[in-house]
């Protein structure tokens, strides 16, 4: 490291040139529109034009001491994105291409000892001059805009005639000693040259000293036992040692060295992936480096603190760094607070060829050698979603190098799997990582398929998964930032983002202005918050029944203006308690698993999926209560109690004792079958669960269950309601229904009031026309125009003030009410007839609002038309109408309504 060494972080300026006035450094210094720079930091932030690459002119004028003149001198770098020209008192000392890695300028006789130097940079960030996809960009270009500048802190100093260069510090496999690898740089002089180590324990005291000559090597290997009581890091007992490395020429200490580290090893056996040896279950949370304020990702150490402390408080333990490569104080503060760093190396989308691997090679070597020995690093990935522009060889190389680099970390070539993104099938990993983005009821058959029996044996994490967009609150936003933020306006200068028409947050209050809404900001930001956690809840207990997924990252840690799907708001507050949220991301969890089912169709087994999240009056419902336990120790005795409670009351309880669960165990408890109660109204019951420890509580979850009661017809309201059998929607729930009449096209459909259909003809627009009342669910080949979207992402769902909503217990969020129901079909609002809605879809991202289901007037009759999958069969949805308990209810009340009209 440099001796003597100054910060040069005060008193810089800075010159825009966009249109590329200079040529010379001399002209610039001679322009008159220098202003003052912050560095650290970048020029986004002073600027309105975020779309430009540079170029920006930066200048220092500083003293060096006099003493220097006889020494060799550096000018250390830590950061500049993405290219600089450097020159010293005129003279041009060097050039450096690559943003998220440091490097070395020795200035030599250019710089005047004793006297005033003026330093001066040109830098060009990835854009016109560099291309994003050729330059290693990363994703921060996709989630607001790429940085310039010089984001990192500046040092000059001397270079010492020896010196400690790539120090790699890592633990040896048996937890007991420290293994530290080096370059010795300098000049070589014959002599007695030592490397000094002192090794402290986390308690402060001296674990142990040891010398090694070193002779002429120049890339010595020293191995340092720990002593006899080993205190292990992990992220529940982070540990922290203190390597204290002295290079001695003749018994003067001529170079230092001084890492933080904890004592670890990693390893995968078979599905397992293992943190000293124990099962680890990584419950990460993506992070694309965004500070918006910032631009650049630079948050002071006490930031870095807050948010990772924030984390923690919602049972993470793991932030995938994603495409990005964050500041050293975040690896140093992960390392203390024990969190698990994924780090995804920025290959995104790549324009590849020759000068881009040569670039990856170069640049990946620099980035890795510098952030290797923090022992929060669990897991490297070299890429995200890469497709066939990657090719095999270039893959195996860049794997091979990074294992070399590592000594064998954990690393996988491409983060989502090029199976998933039009990539290789032969895959450079050691693990399995896939970004599964979909609604709740396709989960099942994804992590069915893709868990196959068949497949080699590898552990399996998700790189990213379970997003899920949420109503922004922009007039809170607005009140407490007293101004729109950069990232939410819409001139794309400003604002890059606001470009690309499939996100349009920098559009929100316009787009909602010309809408038909009557809900307040306040009533959707709490449908979306609660919706999203019901959703998070329902994946993560399905990804937790899977004891060969080790871990997952959520999308994402921080609202930006890409998306509106994280945990934290655009302040960085959790948009839930905190607490609750760790009841589904906690260390241990509760979890249900339900019965499977079979039936004789067509003269064969099959499955039949059922809606294990609502139930008819007095049924027996079964669920078992799972536990999923990767805590620091073993559970050796503990208590399930389980009660289930309606309006807060204990109606029915039971508890079970667990003996042992292990680290890493997902075990069976108890069933906790109950017979439903009898009611003549929808009632909510709700599963509550603990698992309890002579130390308290260590999990606790609930289940919402709804009891929907069948309506009790009367034979002339029966006997008034026709199902078309076309297309046999109907069918299986109309065999149940003794009385209900066939609709007929070419007879005769006298007395008949109400029809069921999912086809529409011209006889049954002459039947309502005369007066008659319809449901109609259109499936996409019928007479209203229709999208096709998610329904639990990107979305919220809008239940009106109308009869048939009143009576759907739907409590103003998208709940599990809603999984054999959830459709991937809306009807087009701007190219419907006049009609009055009655359930909506308002499109999170874009803010387009369509319909789930409306009310149409049509002559003197009613036409209920929608979308909603009565007959569910999506994914693990009911199969068939008969089967899915919401759906019959919700059925019930159209027909009350319709009946009540007719």
């Amino acid at each position: 490291m440099l001796q003597k060494a100054h910060r040069l972080t005060e008193n810089w300026k800075q010159l825009f040139d966009f249109d590329h006035r200079f040529d010379d450094p001399s002209e610039a210094l001679a322009a008159g529109e220098w202003q003052d720079a912050q560095v650290p930091g970048c020029w986004d932030v002073l600027t309105d034009n975020k779309l430009s690459d540079g170029a920006v002119w930066y200048r220092l004028s500083f003293a060096a001491p006099a003493d220097w003149h006889a020494s060799r001198t550096a000018i250390d770098f830590e950061g500049v994105n993405y290219f600089c020209e450097i020159w010293l008192n005129g003279k041009r000392i060097g050039e450096h291409e690559g943003g998220w890695s440091g490097f070395r300028i020795e200035p030599g006789q250019a710089l005047n000892a004793g006297g005033t130097n003026e330093l001066v940079l040109r830098v060009h960030k990835q854009g016109e001059k560099f291309p994003l996809r050729q330059c290693l960009a990363g994703f921060l270009p996709d989630v607001g805009v790429i940085f310039g500048g010089i984001w990192k802190p500046v040092h000059i100093g001397v270079v010492p005639e020896g010196e400690l260069a790539d120090v790699f510090v890592k633990t040896t496999p048996d937890l007991r000693a420290v293994r530290v690898n080096c370059r010795l740089e300098g000049e070589t002089a014959e002599g007695a040259w030592i490397i000094g180590a002192l090794l402290y324990a986390p308690d402060g005291s001296l674990a142990a000293e040891a010398e090694f000559p070193v002779h002429n090597q120049a890339d010595p290997t020293l191995e340092i036992a720990a002593g006899e009581h080993i205190s292990i890091w992990s992220p529940e007992s982070p540990a922290l040692y203190t390597l204290k490395l002295a290079l001695k020429f003749d018994g003067q200490t001529v170079d230092s060295y001084e890492h933080r580290f904890g004592m670890k090893h990693w390893s995968i056996e078979g599905e397992r992936l293992l943190l000293n040896g124990d099962p680890i279950h990584l419950r990460g949370i993506l992070h694309w480096g965004w500070y918006g304020d910032l631009v650049a990702p630079i948050p002071d150490r006490e930031a870095i603190r807050a948010e990772l402390n924030r984390l923690k408080d919602g049972g993470f333990n793991m932030v995938k760094h994603c495409l990005y490569v964050p500041v050293r104080d975040y690896f140093e503060l992960a390392d203390e607070l024990g969190f698990v760093i994924w780090q995804e190396l920025p290959m995104w989308l790549p324009e590849v060829n020759e000068e881009f691997k040569a670039r990856a090679f170069s640049q990946y070597e620099a980035i890795i050698k510098e952030i290797r020995s923090f022992t929060s690093i669990g897991v490297w990935t070299l890429g995200c979603e890469l497709n066939h522009e990657a090719d095999a060889e270039f893959l195996k190389d860049l794997y091979e190098q990074a294992k070399r680099l590592t000594d064998g970390a954990i690393i996988r070539d491409n983060s989502g799997s090029g199976e998933c993104y039009g990539g290789l099938l032969k895959e450079y990993a050691d693990f399995y990582d896939y970004h599964f983005y979909t609604d709740v009821h396709f989960y099942p058959d994804l992590l069915s398929r893709f868990a196959s029996p068949w497949r080699e044996k590898k552990p399996w994490v998700f790189g990213e998964f379970c997003d899920y967009d949420e109503f922004r609150p922009l007039g809170q936003l607005l009140k407490r930032k007293g101004e729109r933020p950069w990232w939410l306006k819409s001139d794309p200068t400003v604002n890059p983002v606001a470009r690309d028409v499939r996100w349009q947050y920098h559009r929100q209050d316009e787009k909602l202005a010309m809408l038909p809404l009557p809900f307040t900001e306040e009533e959707l930001t709490a449908n979306a918050r609660e919706s999203a956690y019901v959703y998070r809840k329902s994946v993560l207990e399905q990804v937790r029944a899977y004891p060969h997924i080790n871990g997952y990252t959520l999308t994402s840690i921080q609202d930006s203006g890409l998306a509106s799907s994280a945990v934290f708001d655009d302040f960085g507050e959790w948009k839930q308690p905190p607490a609750r949220f760790r009841q589904i991301n906690g260390a241990t969890m509760i979890t249900v698993t339900w019965d499977a089912r079979r039936n004789w169709i067509n003269g064969g087994d099959r499955l039949v999926t059922w809606d294990p999240n609502n139930y008819g009056p007095g049924e027996t419902i079964r669920p078992h209560l799972a536990v999923s336990h990767y805590g620091a120790e073993p559970i050796a005795a503990a208590t399930l109690r389980w009660s289930w409670r309606i309006d807060g009351c204990a109606a029915y309880d039971g508890e079970r004792t667990v003996d042992m669960l292990q680290v890493g165990a997902f075990k069976e408890i108890a069933v906790a079958e109950w017979k439903l109660p009898e009611t003549s109204s929808p009632l909510q019951v709700v599963l509550h669960a603990e698992l309890v420890t002579e130390n308290g509580t260590i999990a606790v979850n609930e289940w919402p269950i709804w009891v929907l009661p069948r309506a009790e017809r009367q034979e002339p309201e029966i006997a008034a309601i026709a199902v078309d059998e076309a297309n046999g929607l109907f069918h299986g729930w109309a065999s149940l229904q003794s009385g209900i009449r066939n609709w007929s096209e070419s007879g005769s459909n006298e007395g008949i009031k109400v029809l069921l259909t999912s086809r529409w003809t011209e006889q049954m627009n002459r039947f309502v026309e005369a007066g008659g009342k319809a449901l109609y669910i259109e499936r996409g080949y019928g007479p209203l125009a229709v999208k096709r979207a998610p329904f639990w992402r990107e979305s919220l769902q809008l239940f009106h003030q109308h009869a048939i909503m009143n009576a759907f217990p739907h409590r103003d969020h998208t709940s599990m009410l809603l999984f054999g129901l959830a459709t991937d079909l809306v009807l087009d609002r701007g190219k419907l007839g006049e009609h009055m809605p009655v359930m909506d879809r308002l499109d999170a991202r874009i803010f387009e609002l369509d319909r789930y289901m409306i009310e149409e007037r049509i002559g003197e009759g009613i036409r209920i038309a929608t979308t909603l999958r009565f007959e569910g069969g999506l994914g693990s949805q009911p199969q068939g109408l008969e089967r899915n308990p919401a759906a019959k209810y919700l059925l019930d009340c159209i027909l009350d309504y319709l009946l009540r009209r007719a």
